[in-house]
């Protein structure tokens, strides 16, 4: 691999792309970890408000250009490829290689961190000066306040991150650290502060094996898994399931929780006009009122599903679109179907 231009300390999106698929294929990083910069790249380009590439056919319309990357991401083959050159997002395609300098006010926390720390590896594995990287970020993403850098950069020292830099990194950072002298240890609004970046960080890591979330209700997961087995009993659009049964037994493979990362690719309803989404809607929703025990939980249901399915990806983008999702789920509001759901019912709730 060419290294790359001292002068380019930008965090930039294609360089990280190939960068992390090419350490995937020598064993450097594991097929996890390719998901989680997956999931961080598409919300970087999301947050850039980079439009997309190719837009749904409005309906009744066909396209089928459109329908090759419709089935492409639904080929086995895609899901091998750990990070492709496109996602989709909603029914929208958006590009994966474009010019793109990932910046931290347009990226949520969480998956900026994860970017900015893959950046210091490539800079490690290319023998390409950290400092002059951490000079050139306290500009480009810390608005020249080297202490808030230097308070970002303690989260790594303090938790290690998803990826593991060797000591030499490390060191050059510390030094980096102290050299400037922006961090005041006898400060103690500093100190605060940067006790509060770890904490929220330690709270919203997507990598936590404990960040999964079990939703208690009444319905043990076998009666869950038999009830939702009408997503691949019944038709839908052309005839075919709205998933795929393996698809739906991948989806409570390990019970009723939010896992601590969304799986990706994630699956994609099969649904049409004239078979919607509503009815899979209308399907969660009374699923929620049978199995719920508090009845003030319907979001982590969505969230749930937000984490398989790409149809309810709003239910995890943000507050504001899960509510807006929220909103808009109701029995009143679902189309009813010729779906007869007691037979999906555990006996004691028919």
């Amino acid at each position: 691999m060419n290294k790359i231009s001292t002068t380019d300390y930008h965090i930039e999106l294609t360089e990280l792309r190939n960068f992390v698929n090419e350490q995937i294929e020598t064993g450097s990083l594991d097929y996890v970890q390719g998901m989680i910069v997956f999931k961080s790249l598409k919300d970087a380009v999301i947050g850039a408000e980079i439009k997309p590439f190719l837009q749904a056919p409005a309906k009744g319309e066909s396209n089928s250009y459109y329908e090759k990357y419709y089935n492409a991401v639904r080929h086995p083959e895609y899901a091998t490829r750990i990070i492709p050159d496109f996602f989709s997002s909603g029914n929208d395609f958006y590009d994966l290689d474009v010019i793109l300098s990932i910046q931290r006010n347009k990226t949520r926390t969480e998956f900026f961190k994860i970017l900015f720390m893959l950046k210091l590896y490539l800079l490690e594995n290319t023998e390409t000066s950290i400092d002059g990287f951490l000079d050139f970020q306290v500009h480009d993403n810390f608005n020249g306040d080297k202490e808030n850098l230097n308070i970002f950069l303690y989260q790594f020292l303090e938790n290690d991150g998803i990826f593991c830099l060797l000591p030499e990194s490390v060191t050059i950072i510390k030094n980096w650290i102290n050299e400037e002298k922006e961090l005041a240890t006898d400060s103690n609004k500093t100190k605060e502060k940067l006790k509060e970046n770890i904490r929220t960080s330690s709270e919203k890591s997507i990598t936590s094996p404990n960040a999964a979330i079990e939703i208690k209700g009444h319905f043990n997961i076998e009666e869950i898994r038999k009830y939702f087995s009408f997503l691949y009993e019944e038709t839908s659009a052309y005839k075919k399931p709205f998933l795929r049964k393996e698809e739906v037994e991948e989806v409570f493979k390990n019970g009723f929780k939010i896992p601590s990362t969304p799986i990706e690719p994630k699956y994609k309803l099969n649904v049409n006009p004239q078979n919607p989404r509503s009815v899979v809607d209308f399907a969660i929703h009374k699923f929620y009122m049978k199995n719920s025990t508090t009845h003030k939980d319907k979001k982590l249901y969505l969230q749930f599903f937000g984490s398989y399915v790409e149809d309810y990806d709003a239910a995890l983008e943000s507050d504001e679109k899960l509510n807006s999702l929220l909103s808009n789920f109701s029995v009143n509001k679902t189309k009813v179907s010729s779906i007869k759901w007691e037979v999906y019912f555990p006996d004691r709730f028919k």
